[in-house]
């Protein structure tokens, strides 16, 4: 029987639109803020430099700002050997967001099969994302956050997917075991290996038809869920 559904939320609740577009923009705003300290790296240099460290989880002593974004960005300085400026690299972490807000798309379907999903179980969201503030502020946005029972940010609880313990901070949240509940997501490394890994029965959406060869359960768009989690009743 299943209980409850755990939702990714980009690429899977929020789509991306251009995203090549949508990452030149935001690493463009990160780069700008190089050149305003005083380092003026080839952008192609810096988007390399920039992309490994983005994806390279912070040590302790590396998590020093209000949100890990901005704890990257600071990182980021001190390794081109510029000064720790939280004034610019906050400017910086929101100018960046902004710059990839500016691409994503809220999908028709989301509202109507975030009702009917939550009409008939329990529904949590789990995202990684380094700047806890603007998923509050999306779900907000969008209008999504009345959808979810519980909201599980890797930047708040400092895990990140595919860790199973950011998964059994969710099925917690709503009081739910893992063999009841669906997790969905866009992410082979992440969303789907961290479901598997703590028993969740794994749902790849594959917006783009990236994947069309994955062996495991898929849907293309958000609305296939409501009857793929019916049959599981």
């Amino acid at each position: 029987m299943i209980e409850a559904v755990l939702l990714d939320l980009f690429g899977t609740v929020v789509a991306y639109g251009n995203t090549e577009a949508s990452t030149g923009d935001a690493w463009g705003a990160i780069h700008a803020a190089l050149r305003s300290l005083g380092s003026e790296p080839p952008y192609e240099a810096f988007a390399a430099d920039w992309q490994r460290q983005f994806v390279t989880p912070l040590r302790p002593e590396e998590d020093i700002g209000d949100t890990p974004f901005l704890s990257k960005v600071l990182r980021l300085f001190r390794s081109y050997g510029l000064p720790e400026d939280r004034e610019v690299a906050r400017h910086a972490v929101l100018d960046c967001l902004a710059g990839w807000d500016r691409h994503l798309v809220l999908p028709a379907d989301a509202q109507p099969t975030l009702r009917a999903l939550h009409e008939r179980h329990a529904v949590a969201l789990v995202s990684n994302f380094d700047h806890p503030p603007y998923v509050r502020s999306l779900l907000e946005r969008f209008d999504l956050a009345r959808h979810f029972d519980a909201v599980v940010i890797s930047g708040e609880v400092r895990i990140d997917k595919p860790d199973p313990r950011i998964f059994r901070r969710a099925l917690d949240a709503v009081g739910c075991a893992p063999a009841e509940a669906f997790a969905v997501g866009d992410s082979l490394d992440a969303d789907i290996a961290g479901a598997e890994a703590v028993g969740c029965r794994a749902v790849l959406i594959d917006m783009l038809g990236r994947h069309a060869d994955y062996p495991g359960e898929r849907v293309t768009s958000l609305s296939e869920l409501v009857e793929l989690v019916d049959s599981a009743r």
